[in-house]
């Protein structure tokens, strides 16, 4: 796999602690999208202290069919010894991170063993990206590399609005286009199925913000059922489109959702959204996509009672 798509460097480091096992929960090697996109990512692992020696140990694989647990004495492993410039980082790739799943998108969990390391995760489009040496550049997203599972309920905290349309009821040349996608991780052997529901805010016809009320107290549900070790990402889209009247005359609000997922087991799973911000596709406005990564916490949020 060539490397021209291997993603900038992460601004933003975490520091992980010795033998400890962080997650990456959205890999893409080179892989299409919307818009003429192409998705990869890279990982970035340094050596706090340089004379240490690292094992990077790869635990499991969550694609889409479902992927696997790794034998301890046969994972794929990755050596940071030395104590040249050179041994201090190590860069991992799509391609590197999802060997022999038979996918080009999922979640991969790496255990850090002899020390510290700062571990980086980036993911973005680089379909028009640059290349300069070892320097690729792309639009995208930090990817937290993710230490501590949910278990029970948890809240996705926003998500873009006015139903994945375009918001405008004007002229298309509004940029306020957002397509959410959400994605599960579940890194067990059994399957996993999982329910969401769905909280729309917004202003109302005073242009105060406002949970915005379904037809007839229904809500924005939906539900997945995400295979053994199997990593899921689809994109949610409102059941309704939100609007109202204002001095005779239709408008969609700039709305926002506050999603809440809950899991049929007790067991652990990893969640997220990633809510891509685009030009309305009917304008003339050149199609680019700027992601916004948003992990999911525990907790649960009850909708605005009107009885």
């Amino acid at each position: 796999m060539s490397r021209r798509f291997v993603l900038a460097l992460l601004l933003i480091a975490v520091p992980i602690a010795a033998e400890q096992i962080v997650v990456i929960p959205a890999v893409s090697d080179n892989t299409p999208g919307r818009n003429g996109s192409v998705w990869a990512t890279e990982v970035q692992i340094i050596k706090v202290d340089p004379l240490d020696s690292l094992t990077v140990r790869r635990v499991w694989v969550c694609v889409p069919e479902g992927g696997f647990e790794e034998e301890p004495g046969s994972a794929r492993t990755w050596d940071m010894g030395g104590t040249l410039a050179r041994d201090r980082l190590l860069t991992l790739v799509g391609s590197d991170l999802l060997a022999d799943s038979g996918s080009n998108v999922g979640a991969v969990a790496l255990e850090i063993q002899g020390g510290e390391a700062i571990i980086n995760a980036r993911i973005a489009d680089v379909s028009r990206g640059m290349w300069s040496g070892w320097t690729p550049f792309g639009q995208g997203q930090r990817v937290p590399a993710l230490e501590d599972p949910l278990e029970g309920p948890s809240i996705l905290p926003w998500v873009g609005g006015c139903r994945n349309d375009p918001c405008s009821s004007h002229d298309p040349a509004a940029w306020d286009y957002f397509r959410d996608n959400v994605g599960i991780v579940n890194p067990n052997p059994m399957p996993l199925t999982v329910s969401g529901a769905a909280i729309g805010f917004g202003p109302d016809a005073t242009d105060e913000p406002v949970e915005l009320e379904l037809p007839e107290g229904t809500r924005e549900t939906f539900e997945r059922v995400v295979p053994a070790f199997g990593w899921l990402q689809f994109r949610w889209v409102a059941a309704e489109r939100y609007g109202f009247n204002q001095w005779g005359m239709p408008r969609i609000p700039i709305a926002g959702f506050v999603v809440t997922l809950e899991p049929d087991q007790e067991i652990p799973y990893f969640a997220y959204a990633s809510t891509v911000f685009s030009p309305d596709p009917d304008s003339s406005v050149p199609i680019f996509n700027d992601p916004m990564f948003i992990p999911a916490h525990e907790g649960f949020i009850e909708p605005y009672s009107r009885d």
